[in-house]
């Protein structure tokens, strides 16, 4: 018996996290990396899951189980109404591949538990179940992490997965009803062909996730070299532009040099000053072509600083940049052009627009701090804001593009509007 408690019991541990990976991998929405609360929570797991080994108080087990998920959500995820909805899911989700096949080969087989187990609970297939499951998980978290593949389900593919656990109970009932019905071959047969389609849908299922987000991650990939090609190409012809009104400035600095020479000669010391005070506001004596250090950055915020000072907007960039060589120069000039581009429209009709630039370097992760004042505080609503245009089938396309970017390298993000100033904060971490 004692080998028995002890199956049940990795049993029980297995069902909770493989719960929790289903729940984290497919359904948690603003999932923050907080590891240590993560640990804490599964320590605890192990602790009543040994003190129910103990005591034999089962009913621990169905608290421990149901519990995690909200416990993770509390402390470790941001929207919590999202994810409280998505536990129902992830649970029905470790109903079909976890319990469903310790039905199944009892029905499959026609021995009752007892016989084909020699114990009264349904542990051992419910083992090789959890033991194959985590396998599988263990391999597509490893496999996302390797392509940088984002796997949270959306709305469509919960409803697509309702449907596909419909079909797998009508087709476990069908089990039991033909089982007493048909002939002990045919029956057999028909339980193997059942068993074979619940398992072929729900491989192809799996498939589809990771081959969609895939495929996504390689479009969004692609439209973002085209963004970063033609942000060279502009910012060619802008260094273009800049190396002939350098060429003329530096012609007429020589008879600039001549008028003030002249003015030192016959003591116009007023006239002088101020001539000089007109001369040094050219835009030109004040332009940087090194602004962060990163060429990717750089190009971007050149361009933008120049449509910036058109329309009136100040641009200012400080702090530490040189940790965005970690950042691929396509995924640099994503973020950059998208949150520059939302500042610049945000900063429209502000009593004073600016828009500041922040890079910083902690010691376990760099931060990115785009900030833009705006006309009038800005609701935000589950990390995120809802496009102020009327077409918004065709916007609000910026921060979802950074979003993937800044998932891809396992950051986040946060927005914030107080005092009639924006703030977005990209949080990366060090490796």
């Amino acid at each position: 018996m004692a080998a028995e408690n002890i199956l049940i019991s990795v049993s029980n541990v297995m069902a909770s996290l493989i719960i929790l990976f289903y729940y984290l991998l497919f359904f948690a929405k603003g999932f923050t990396s907080h590891a240590r609360k993560l640990l804490s929570i599964i320590l605890n797991i192990l602790v009543i899951q040994v003190f129910v080994f103990i005591t034999d108080a089962d009913h621990l087990v169905t608290i421990t189980v149901l519990g995690i998920l909200p416990a993770v959500d509390f402390f470790c995820c941001r929207n919590r109404i999202y994810n409280l909805f998505m536990i129902i899911p992830a649970c029905l989700f470790y109903t079909l591949t976890a319990v469903f096949p310790m039905f199944m080969i009892p029905l499959i087989t026609r021995n009752d538990f007892d016989e084909l187990y020699g114990i009264s609970s349904l542990t051992l297939p419910g083992c090789i179940a959890d033991l194959s499951l985590t396998a599988l998980l263990i391999g597509t978290y490893v496999l996302c992490r390797i392509k940088k593949i984002d796997l949270r389900l959306k709305f469509l593919e919960v409803a697509g997965f309702f449907s596909f656990f419909i079909f797998a109970l009508f087709m476990l009932l069908s089990m039991g009803v033909y089982n007493n019905t048909l002939e002990y071959k045919l029956s057999i047969v028909f339980d193997l062909f059942a068993a074979f389609s619940m398992l072929a849908v729900f491989l192809a299922y799996w498939s589809y996730l990771i081959i969609a987000r895939d495929r996504a991650n390689k479009k969004r990939d692609a439209a973002h070299a085209q963004n970063y090609i033609a942000m060279q190409l502009e910012s060619l012809e802008l260094e273009e532009t800049n190396r002939w009104e350098i060429k003329i400035l530096k012609h007429d600095l020589r008879n600039h040099l001549q008028v003030i020479q002249e003015m030192c000669n016959t003591k116009q010391y007023a006239q002088m000053e101020s001539y000089i005070s007109e001369l040094s506001g050219n835009p030109m004596l004040s332009k940087s072509f090194c602004i962060t250090g990163n060429h990717a950055a750089d190009t971007v915020i050149s361009i933008k600083k120049a449509y910036a000072d058109n329309v009136g907007i100040r641009l200012t960039c400080e702090g530490s940049f040189a940790w965005l060589a970690n950042l691929s120069p396509i995924d640099v000039c994503a973020v950059f052009s998208n949150l520059l581009d939302n500042a610049l429209e945000g900063s429209t009709g502000a009593t004073e627009p600016c828009i500041t630039i922040k890079g910083n370097d902690h010691a376990h992760f760099y931060t990115l701090i785009f900030s833009n004042t705006v006309p009038e505080n800005i609701k935000i609503k589950n990390n995120s804001v809802k496009t102020s245009k009327k077409d918004e089938k065709q916007h609000g396309f910026g921060l979802s593009s950074m979003d993937s970017v800044i998932r891809k390298y396992n950051g986040s993000y946060t927005l914030e509007c107080k005092e009639m100033v924006f703030c977005i904060k990209a949080v990366f971490p060090k490796k």
